[in-house]
This record gives C-alpha cells, sequence and structure tokens, in this order.
C-alpha cells in the first residue's frame, strides 16, 4: 500500500460502520462514486477484497474489519489530540458525541443538561439514540445495556436496573399488550412474564418512551426499565410471576481516550450524579 493513500482508511471505517455506500458518503460529505472509488483502490493494492455485497448492505471482510480497527484508533486518537489542543482556548468549543437508548437520554441525561453546561461550558454535546448495543461508531462515549465483550472500549458500570411489565393502575389483564418493533431480538420479552399475553402485541413501537406513553394512554401492559417509571405516571407493576428481569448499564469509551481530561471528566460527572429511579 503507498504510504500517499493512508487516508483511504477513513473510508473503510465509514463502510464498516454504517453499511451501505450511500450512507458513508453522506457521513463523509462525498459522493458514492468517491467512496466506491477509494475503496476499489484500496481493495487492488491489497489484493485482497474488503467488503462483499449482501442485499442492500455490504458486509465486512476479515481485512476490512482489522483496517478498520486500526482507522478507530486513529480517529479517537486525533479527537483526544484536538480536544487537548482546543481546551486551550476557552472560547473554542470541543464536540463530545455521547450515544445511549433513547430512555437513558430522557431519564438521566436530559435533566441534567443546566448542570453541565455550567461545569463544561466549552463541550459542545451530542446526544445520539443508539438503542441496541453495538460499537461507538461515531460517538466519544456510550452508554450501553450489558457490558461490551471484546474490542478495544474502556468501560465502566454505571447503574443496575431492572425490567418490569408495567400497565395502567385502574387496567385489568386481558392478554392484550405492547410490544417493541421486530428489529430488536427481544422485541416480545414480555410474553416470558405475561405468559397469558395473546401470541402478538395489540401495539408495536420503535423505542422504550413510546412504550411508556402508550401504557400511560391505553393502560394496556408493556415491558420498560424500572427507571423509566415515575409516580406521576399512574402505572404500577403488573402482578406477574418473576416480574423482575436484572440488567445493567455500562459507559465506555475507546481505550485511546482514557488520558482524554474532558471525556474522562464527562464520564466521571455521569456516574457521579446518577439518579434514582422515578425521579427524572
Amino acid at each position: 500500500m503507498h504510504l500517499e493513500n493512508w487516508d483511504d482508511l477513513k473510508f473503510v471505517l465509514a463502510m464498516k460502520r454504517h453499511g451501505t455506500m450511500s450512507a458513508a458518503a453522506r457521513y463523509l460529505n462525498t459522493n458514492v462514486a468517491t467512496v466506491s472509488r477509494r475503496l476499489e483502490r484500496m481493495s487492488q493494492e491489497l489484493d485482497l477484497p474488503l467488503f462483499e455485497k449482501r442485499g442492500q448492505s455490504f458486509v465486512s471482510t476479515s481485512a476490512a474489519d482489522r483496517l478498520a480497527e486500526v482507522a478507530e484508533g486513529i480517529d479517537h486518537r486525533l479527537r483526544t489530540e484536538i480536544g487537548s489542543l482546543r481546551s486551550l482556548d476557552t472560547d473554542v468549543r470541543i464536540p463530545l458525541e455521547i450515544s445511549a437508548p433513547p430512555s437513558v437520554h430522557i431519564h438521566f441525561l436530559l435533566p441534567r443538561l443546566p448542570e453541565i453546561e455550567e461545569l463544561f461550558p466549552n463541550v459542545l454535546l451530542t446526544l445520539t439514540d443508539k438503542a441496541l448495543a453495538q460499537g461507538l461508531g461515531e460517538a466519544d462515549i456510550q452508554i450501553r445495556v450489558d457490558r461490551p465483550e471484546g474490542g478495544r472500549l474502556k468501560a465502566r458500570k454505571f447503574r443496575d436496573y431492572a425490567l418490569r411489565v408495567y400497565q395502567g393502575a385502574d387496567h385489568v389483564l386481558d392478554g392484550e399488550w405492547i410490544g417493541l418493533s421486530n428489529r430488536y431480538p427481544d422485541a416480545d420479552l414480555l410474553r416470558t412474564i405475561y405468559r397469558d399475553a395473546k401470541e402478538r402485541p395489540r401495539y408495536r413501537v420503535e423505542e422504550m418512551p413510546l412504550v411508556l406513553q402508550l401504557i400511560r394512554m391505553t393502560g394496556l401492559p408493556g415491558i420498560l426499565p424500572d427507571f423509566c417509571v415515575g409516580p406521576r405516571d399512574n402505572l404500577v407493576a403488573s402482578q406477574l410471576e418473576g416480574n423482575h428481569l436484572p440488567g445493567e448499564l455500562w459507559i465506555a469509551y475507546h481505550e485511546t481516550r482514557h488520558n482524554d481530561a474532558t471525556l474522562r471528566a464527562v464520564v466521571e460527572w455521569i456516574c457521579r450524579h446518577d439518579l434514582p429511579a422515578g425521579t427524572a
């Protein structure tokens, strides 16, 4: 591989993260033809295939996985160095992206944004929804369900929680229920607790906050993390055997960011200011 083409690595990383040439092109602010050309050039220089077309998406080969890992390390190391340089000038904002399930944003981060603005006035914070526990992607910090396995990630536990079936306080269970979108592996997890539930839900929605809103509107049972439910929601945990599935939320970031003072300070602040369930 020629040294002058090392920046082709960012195209491999974008394809690995986004799965399609159009999505990679949007992220890189370029066009599909450029993405295709740069990937093809690197593939020819290596004499190895990098991505295989499957349906509408591309699946990375082992060669692309290894190159993407190198590129990701460079990406996060650059973010650390740029953040360090910008921190010397109080008038320059340091961008920081936190990805998390929507319910985590709503119940743990959004209520505390005024405080984080006061403590870290030079941080330009972006909150990105990511419900499924995947890699970091473009995020600097990820709050995710369960501890990450493998990869070059530093991780620490944020908090324990429990999944429970909740219903309207006046609702009588009749087999109807609310489920998540089928894109979730545990879309029908409720039925492992509510065994008399009908085979298919009355409604399906995309995210946990919508489950909460729909339970409040209809009274129908749905499964929620306990931290989502507060006294003003007028919901109760359903009287069902085994209505307590323990889980964990973890905070993760790339190992190359361990010396990033701003990132570490934000992580420490999130962990020190955990809110009790139901107070948001």
